[in-house]
């Protein structure tokens, strides 16, 4: 049996570009969209603006999208995974680091969350670990998006548009510290 997306709960952690993105789509779909990001301000009506807590234990699906650093290292672990409900999709989408795996598989294998997809893990090449991917319950697959033609020269014209707003002394566009951006000659 399937499940219907209009109605449901997304919860986004991480309100950067492809937050936003997700956000507008996820509107389309006709889905409720909760934000957990303390760096981001949230200006549409339509998308709550909540702790990450009330994110996790409201969402019928749960997409990381956070920066990772030092801070969100195992951003979801344990205590993460038991705020979530029973029915619930966690989706990380962001780094492996973000991720406490041996929690997610722990909560996994005891249905204490219905199921995970993932593009990242913690390993050195990023890809999820051997034992989590054979889950019955994960759809783990390589992260090749960067790889791709059409990715690589995305990425490499974005890197030129950025290099080409600090030249003219302008914050680039997507820039995850801009408030903080300061022009040095």
């Amino acid at each position: 049996m399937g499940r219907q997306l209009a109605g449901s709960r997304l919860g986004i952690i991480g309100y950067g570009s492809i937050g936003r993105y997700l956000a507008d789509i996820a509107k389309v779909l006709g889905m409720e969209i909760m934000v957990a990001d303390p760096f981001a301000t949230v200006s549409d009506a339509a998308i709550r603006h909540v702790p990450l807590d009330v994110l996790l234990a409201n969402s019928d699906y749960v997409v990381c999208l956070a920066v990772a650093n030092e801070q969100t290292e195992n951003l979801i672990g344990q205590a993460a995974l038991a705020r979530m409900q029973p029915h619930a999709f966690f989706i990380n989408l962001s780094r492996g680091n973000l991720v406490d795996e041996a929690a997610l598989s722990a909560a996994l294998r005891e249905n204490r969350i219905a199921g995970a997809a993932m593009d990242v893990g913690r390993a050195l090449d990023q890809m999820p670990s051997p034992e989590l991917a054979s889950l019955p319950n994960v759809i783990a697959t390589p992260h090749i998006g960067g790889l791709t033609p059409p990715a690589i020269e995305s990425q490499s014209l974005e890197t030129v548009r950025q290099v080409e707003a600090v030249i003219a002394g302008e914050v680039p566009v997507g820039a995850v510290n801009a408030n903080h951006w300061k022009w040095r000659a």
